[in-house]
Parts: structure tokens; C-alpha cells; sequence
């Protein structure tokens, strides 16, 4: 079985396809391209046009290599340029159609997560506590964790291409510019200073491009035997104020394509070091799309860390797990039954369900705006931002007025979800586990307008006033978005069904 993983770095683009052997996965292909997304903003913070194009390209050359992979074994990734830039939404859906997949942006927790991971998998087994540092074009991830399993994630603002760009833009490294970008990077890292103390990790780890760099330099120079140190770094520094120009950086073991971002680079692995109190680094091959790999194997095997995130929620929150649970499957069963069968759908459907009342923890008063506030902020390992929206769209929109997630209702799978966990909460709402009769439930489009038809036993409705009144408020509540819902053929009327009739 083959898998595919794609990061959309903010220095470079690159695609990874690994076989998977036994429980390992086994590098088959790999590819990059320095597209360097993150020093192609304009002054509004858009992706350029130009910057856009060669994306684009890229997309498509990978897209050549991923055509006889599986859908659901490739997973593509953005990072920190695509999480700051404003036209996103142009943006994205062209470059998911150039890849042929979809992209999904991550939160910088997460993408230290897969970094993490990813390093994990390729250093030998050890019990030893790590710090893993992954210096990327816009971002900085830095972690702490045991064997495979992340303890403390952060993610910095701070990485190679936008510090080259802020203090080495004119292609000058003084003495001056390269103790600025230090310091500069540093006031990023300072309140993170005692998280990630030397004291709380026993061996430091560094991933991604601009460690390995510095590494090559210290091995081809004789300075070191391939691991990074402050007598290394400061040498380094002390180098490129000498040289003084971009252009003139002829350092041994140097690639080209690492020169004109290696001075931000050093100014950022040089304020790691100062901050967190590393003595000596040592470059690990796993990387950001090797935890992707691992994650969709995982996902395969049935062991998603993204259920394990939920379950943790649902602990913290102290929420009710069997009426949870109970609306859970309810749903579920709801939106099978209007046709749909989209297995993403299903599980974010039920992931909502299971985190509907989380918000109770704060007050249960309007609860479901605290749960969607939850849902849409809170650190969730496994889900990609776009998840976590739409999570909380569902989430809030769980009850009430529909006209707060009427941007949602432009999506019909999105408006077979929300029909499937309202009518679940609706139905639950007795929060105990009772016997349904048959059930039918359908939707229908004509033009623009939404039609759900309900169709119960009568006989149940008659010995349930409650849910034929909470139906009926649900008929108005559809209404007021320019849709309707009808039960057993009958439309509200008089703000009620005609039970019993």
C-alpha cells in the first residue's frame, strides 16, 4: 500500500510517497520544490499573482506524480504562509484543483505535532524526553514529547524566509542586522523560555532545511561531526558579517537553493539555542510529512488520533458521554437515511455530536455558543482548521435560530448535517435511550428552496406532544431561512402539526 504526503511549506513545497511495510512506511519517492510562498505577499498580505502561478505549477507537477495513488491515501497540508495569508479563499480552492486533492491549512500546534511524529519515526527507539525544533520558511515549531507521543507544542512566527526578508532584504548581513534578527526572534521565543528549559528534556533534535544546512556547513568545514553547536553557530555568524552580501555566501557544504535564506535562518537557530539553553542538536530526517504518513496509516489501521482528541474534550468537559453518544448515533443514522454516505461527513458529524454540550462547562445557559467557541479555538491534534470550523458550525447551529450559520446552508451536505443533528438533539431530548418507530426523511431542492420531509408514525407522535411541539418549532425555525420541513406530509400550520388528525 502506498501513501502520500504533501506539505505546502511557506519555504518550500514537498511531496513524500512511502510504502508501507509491516508497520513501518518506506520512503518510495520524494520531491521539493523552493517555491518560497512566503516571501511572495504583497503589501495588503495577499499571494501574489506571480507567486500564485508558480504554486500553481508546482501543484500540478505533483499532481502528474500522485494520479495513481488512492484519494484517501494522499493527505496535502499548508503551514504558516497559508495560515496568514488574506486571499486564502481565492487562493486555496485553485491550488486544491491544481494538486487534485484537498489541502487542508493546520494550526501551528498541529503541524508541530506531525513534526514531531515524523522525527519520531525515524530516530532510533529511546525512553529519553526530546526537544524536536523545526525552523521552517514562516514559522518555528518547537516541541517536547516520548516516544511517539507529543507532550508540549508550540508554534512561533518566526522562520528563515520572513526573517531574511525582515533584517537581509537588501541582500547586506551586518553585524548590526544579524544581532537585530537574533534578539528579534528571541522576544518570540521568550515566553516559552520555561516550557521548553533544558531541564525538562534530555536530548534536542532539529528537523526541516535550515538545521541540516547548518549541520553540512559544520561537517564540510571539519568544525563538527555533523551535529550543531554554539561555538558552530557563533563561527557561522561571525562568517556571514565578514562575507557581508548574500551574494558572496560561498560556505562548504552550502546548496545554492539554502543561500539566500541560511543568514535569517542562522539568526533563528542562533536564538533557539540562546533561549532554551541547547548545547548541542542533531539533525533527524523525519519531518512534517513523515508524521503525515504515519497519521494516515494510523487512520487506516483504525487508531485516529483525532478520536482520541475528542474523547480528551469530552473528559475535560465533564459532559454527559452516554447522551453524547446517544446523539451521536442518532445523527448518524439520520443522515445516512437522507443518502449520504461521505465517511468524512459521517465522522465529523459524529465528533460534533460527541462535543455538542461541551459548553455547559461554562454555562448552561446558550451552551452552544460556548461549545462552538470550544470547538472552534481549543488545541485539537488530528483536525485541520477547516474541520474545526465546520465542527463548529455544526455545533452552534444545533439549535435555534439558523440564521447564525446561514452561510453554512449555501453547502447541501452541510445542510443534511445540520438537519441530522438537530433532529437528533430534538429527539434525544429526553436523555434516555427509548425505542424510535420508522422513520423516513428526506431533502429536497427544488430552485432554491430546501424541503425536509419527515415522516413518523402517527400514533408515536400522539403519545410524544412534546417532540410534535419541538418539530413544529423546528417547521418555524426553517421557515425563517426560506425553507421548509414537513411532517408526515403536513406542513405547519397555525404554529403546529395537525397531530391526532
Amino acid at each position: 500500500m502506498l501513501l502520500a504526503a504533501v506539505d505546502l511549506g511557506s519555504n518550500s513545497f514537498r511531496m513524500e510517497i512511502g510504502e508501507v511495510v509491516g508497520e513501518r512506511i518506506v520512503s518510495r519517492q520524494y520531491h521539493k520544490e523552493y517555491v518560497r510562498l512566503a516571501g511572495g505577499f504583497d503589501a495588503d498580505g495577499r499571494i501574489t499573482p506571480q507567486k500564485q502561478a508558480e504554486s500553481l505549477a508546482a501543484l500540478e507537477r505533483f499532481a502528474e506524480r500522485l494520479k495513481d495513488i488512492p484519494p484517501e491515501q494522499v493527505r496535502a497540508v499548508g503551514t504558516q504562509a497559508l495560515r496568514v495569508a488574506r486571499n486564502i479563499d481565492e487562493f486555496l480552492p485553485a491550488a486544491c484543483a491544481a494538486l487534485g486533492h484537498p489541502i487542508e491549512v493546520i494550526a501551528g500546534r498541529e503541524e508541530a505535532r506531525l513534526v514531531f511524529s515524523g522525527c519520531a519515526h525515524t530516530l532510533p527507539a529511546s525512553s529519553e524526553k526530546r526537544l524536536v525544533v523545526d525552523i521552517g520558511g514562516g514559522s518555528t515549531e518547537v516541541v517536547t514529547g516520548r516516544g511517539y507521543t507529543a507532550h508540549r507544542c508550540e508554534s512561533f512566527h518566526v522562520g528563515c524566509v520572513n526573517t531574511s526578508i525582515d533584517f537581509f532584504a537588501d541582500g547586506r548581513i551586518t553585524e548590526t542586522a544579524m544581532r537585530e534578527a537574533q534578539l528579534s526572534a528571541q522576544a518570540e521565543f521568550i515566553e516559552a523560555a520555561r516550557m521548553f528549559d533544558s531541564r525538562t528534556w534530555d536530548a534536542a533534535y532539529g528537523s526541516a532545511g535550515t538545521i541540516s544546512a547548518v549541520a553540512d556547513i559544520g561537517t564540510a568545514s571539519g568544525l563538527t561531526n555533523g551535529v550543531v553547536t554554539p561555538a558552530l553557530l557563533k563561527r557561522l555568524r561571525t562568517e556571514l558579517v565578514e562575507l557581508g552580501a548574500v551574494q558572496s555566501i560561498r560556505l562548504p557544504g552550502l546548496k545554492e537553493d539554502r543561500r539566500e535564506v541560511i543568514a535569517g535562518g542562522i539568526a533563528v537557530l542562533s536564538a533557539v539555542f540562546e533561549t532554551f539553553g541547547v548545547r548541542q542538536m542533531t539533525p533527524a530526517l523525519g519531518a512534517l510529512r513523515v508524521g503525515l504518513l504515519y497519521d494516515l496509516l494510523d487512520r487506516k489501521n483504525q487508531q485516529d488520533v483525532r478520536d482520541k482528541t475528542v474523547a480528551a474534550i469530552v473528559k475535560r468537559s465533564d459532559v454527559d458521554k452516554q447522551q453524547a453518544a446517544r446523539v451521536a448515533a442518532l445523527a448518524d443514522t439520520f443522515l445516512v437515511t437522507m443518502g449520504v454516505d461521505d465517511q468524512n461527513a459521517r465522522k465529523l458529524l459524529q465528533w460534533a455530536a460527541m462535543l455538542h454540550e461541551t459548553g455547559k462547562l461554562i454555562s448552561p445557559s446558550r451552551y452552544h455558543r460556548h461549545s462552538e467557541y470550544i470547538v472552534r479555538n481549543a488545541d485539537m491534534p488530528g483536525f485541520s482548521r477547516a474541520d474545526q470550523k465546520r465542527m463548529a458550525t455544526l455545533v452552534l447551529g444545533q439549535r435555534g435560530n439558523l440564521g447564525k450559520v446561514r452561510e453554512a446552508l449555501a453547502d447541501p451536505l452541510m445542510v443534511r448535517m445540520l438537519i441530522a443533528l438537530r433532529l437528533a438533539v430534538i429527539t434525544a431530548q429526553a436523555r434516555r435511550t427509548t425505542k424510535l418507530p420508522e422513520w423516513s426523511l428526506g431533502v429536497k431542492a427544488p430552485g432554491a428552496r430546501t424541503c425536509i420531509e419527515i415522516g413518523i408514525d402517527p400514533a408515536w407522535i400522539a403519545r410524544h406532544p412534546l417532540s410534535a411541539f419541538l418539530f413544529a418549532e423546528e417547521a418555524r425555525m426553517w421557515e425563517r431561512v426560506g425553507a421548509s420541513l414537513t411532517l408526515n406530509g403536513r406542513a405547519l400550520a397555525d404554529g403546529r402539526f395537525g397531530v391526532g388528525a
